[in-house]
């Protein structure tokens, strides 16, 4: 009955003032004795067990209009400035969540002793208990004057009957499970997510943009999230001026952090976010397509020209990089491998350096780096960037380390932390000060991958079965297209099939003035 008091056949919900305060706040409601001892506030109902129910909602709602007297007549409000540890945030959650766990496991279905008690069930006779240390708390605080009683109460309240679940509970749980499962990249974009959304429902509540967005979603509560929030936060994201492809990623994580937590009982709700990138990849995809259609392999005399371009001379901000950038021009025309597999290769990484399979070098992709599952897969070197790789492998080796990088210069950058990220800058550098800014959108590092592809077609119409159609799938790490391919044929070629597949591809596929242009880093080295 704490917190309670019955008028005539009413409960009253009641709110003790502390004695040092009670002239402050006879004050501020302007009574004639001066003096305000307790203020009192009917909870609607005639019946026990409801009024419990409803005290907790009641007595915040007087503490809040009693600290509003307070402000408004220039007076303190009745907290002060002690809080006991059971107020910390993280502390008042986790008892919460332990209540509500607790309650999960008890029977809802009336026994003896509740009958006796007048309780409906063991769950609800505990959580009348939970109900009573939290009232009892308020009461201290509010004799100790300590702010925050009411957002106390209906905050633990929420937390233990499953009605208010902070975000701050989801996501440790969520990320560190998604730590154990996905990449490093992958946590990254997750986060990027939660800071996009965490400043929309910032800015959603009026609050403008805070200055961490993810500690701020940390202390909302998921079910008071509005629907309508969740319905118009693609559009904020449009608005910002972002991609309908970037919008999807970025909308995507919610859906999974919804999921997982519905899944693991922490939420009940349904889950806001499904459908809600149905229509942006239709259009991300539209976009792509058009993109891809602009986007194409590089033109005989851009190659020449990117080949022998001298990144020191007259090409600004990219001088410090004329090494990886002729390097890895070369490496990605002659393997098709992406920009980040080449950028973050290791000593580890080059196969076959011993010559046991055949008679080239090689270069692996492992899951790690590679972007899908067909993406795993081992190159053949060609003898033209033997200079290159010998001189990388002995820079590395040199530094002592297990397995070091070969392009120390491209350090991780960006959302996944990707070593092609700062690399994919300075070629973008490079390539509009050698081509012009007329050829933003058109081709790019990627458009090497496209001229090995298109070598390779230009080798198997001239003659070279090897470079065939299914074994330029295989070195570009490309799914099969077809069941056969998939499903009834080996996972890896033959080294001496990629082997010939490489050194055709150049010997008849590629202009003779690339390959002059290619043999300006040293001469071929024979077979090994």
């Amino acid at each position: 009955m704490r917190g309670l008091k019955p008028i005539g056949r009413t409960y009253y919900a009641r709110l003790l003032i502390p004695k040092d305060r009670q002239r402050d706040v006879g004050t501020a409601y302007g009574v004639k004795s001066g003096i305000v001892e307790e203020r009192v506030r009917t909870t609607g109902t005639q019946d026990k067990r409801e009024a419990i129910k409803r005290r907790d909602v009641v007595l915040a709602a007087l503490t809040h209009e009693v600290n509003a007297k307070l402000t408004a007549a220039g007076l303190p409000p009745l907290h002060g400035e002690w809080k006991p540890d059971w107020l910390n945030e993280d502390v008042m959650i986790s008892e919460a969540m332990e209540a509500r766990q607790a309650l999960r496991a008890l029977s809802d279905v009336s026994d003896e002793k509740d009958e006796i008690d007048g309780w409906t069930s063991p769950r609800s006779r505990e959580e009348s208990n939970f109900r009573d240390l939290i009232i009892d708390r308020a009461a201290e605080m509010t004799e100790q004057g300590v702010s925050g009683v009411g957002e106390y109460v209906l905050r633990s309240i929420g937390v233990m009957t499953g009605t208010a679940t902070p975000f701050s509970v989801v996501l440790d749980r969520w990320i560190k499970e998604r730590r154990r499962d996905v990449s490093a990249a992958m946590v990254a974009m997750d986060n990027t997510s939660l800071r996009h959304f965490g400043n929309y429902l910032a800015i959603s509540q009026g609050r403008g943009k805070p200055d961490d967005p993810v500690a701020f979603l940390r202390v909302q509560t998921i079910q008071q999230v509005p629907d309508v929030v969740t319905g118009e936060f693609s559009e904020w994201l449009t608005e910002q001026g972002l991609s309908p492809k970037t919008v999807s990623r970025i909308i995507s994580p919610l859906k999974v952090l919804w999921d997982w937590a519905i899944h693991k009982k922490l939420i009940p709700r349904q889950n806001p976010w499904v459908g809600a990138t149905s229509g942006l990849k239709k259009r991300a995809e539209r976009e792509r397509r058009a993109q891809a259609k602009k986007e194409r392999e590089f033109h005989e005399a851009e190659l020449i020209k990117l080949l022998t371009a001298n990144p020191n001379e007259g090409h600004r901000g990219v001088w410090s990089w004329t090494a990886p950038l002729t390097d890895l021009m070369r490496i990605a025309l002659l393997t098709g491998a992406r920009e980040n597999e080449l950028c973050s290769l290791t000593v580890g990484r080059i196969v076959n350096r011993d010559g046991a399979n055949g008679l080239l070098w090689g270069i692996e992709v492992t899951e790690e780096h590679a972007k899908t599952e067909n993406s795993v897969r081992k190159v053949p070197l060609h003898p033209l960037l033997m200079p290159i790789i010998e001189r990388r492998l002995r820079d590395a080796e040199a530094t002592g380390e297990p397995d070091a990088v070969l392009f120390p210069e491209c350090k991780p950058g960006g959302v996944g932390k990707k070593r092609g990220h700062v690399f994919s800058q300075r070629f973008t550098d490079l390539r509009r000060a050698v081509l012009g800014v007329e050829s933003n959108g058109v081709v790019n590092f990627h458009s090497f991958r496209k001229s090995f592809g298109t070598f390779m077609r230009r080798a198997h119409l001239a003659g070279v079965s090897e470079c065939q159609l299914s074994v330029a799938q295989k070195l570009l790490g490309h799914k099969p297209q077809t069941i056969t391919e998939a499903v009834y044929m080996e996972d890896e070629l033959q080294w001496a099939v990629c082997e010939r597949a490489i050194l055709g591809m150049v010997e008849s596929g590629m202009p003779e003035g690339v390959r002059e242009a290619l043999g300006v880093t040293g001469e071929p080295v024979p077979g090994r």
